[in-house]
């Protein structure tokens, strides 16, 4: 099997491989891609100035609309959590038709303690 060399130098085969590794297929087996790779081009709006930028903006405003939290197909399944300022060791959890539940979290878990709030 011959081994990546980046350098294309021989090794201790006599096989000669010049490329990037891509993926380890098995033992001493590499699946190495050669020839030029072009440059991936970046989107402006994903660049690190603009998305800092639209962070700074959603957080200068406190919460966050229910139209963003509660929407897609399986909007029924998506629960929205908050701690419970009467007692700090509940939780409210909110579902997308408006429904509030008291309970704590138990091993990662919600269980309901009251109805609702």
């Amino acid at each position: 099997m011959a081994k990546v060399n980046p350098l294309g130098h021989t090794d201790t085969t006599g096989q000669v491989v010049q490329g990037r590794s891509v993926a380890s297929l098995g033992r001493g087996m590499a699946l190495v891609k050669i020839g030029r790779t072009p440059k991936q081009a970046m989107r402006p709006e994903d660049k690190t100035t603009v998305l800092v930028m639209k962070a700074a903006r959603a957080l200068n405003e406190p919460g966050i609309d229910r139209s963003v939290v509660f929407q897609g197909p399986n909007a029924a399944k998506i629960f929205s959590y908050s701690v419970y300022p009467q007692d700090t060791t509940k939780v409210i959890r909110e579902s997308s038709d408006g429904a509030r539940v008291l309970g704590r979290l138990v091993d990662g878990k919600f269980k309901a303690v009251k109805a609702s709030v």
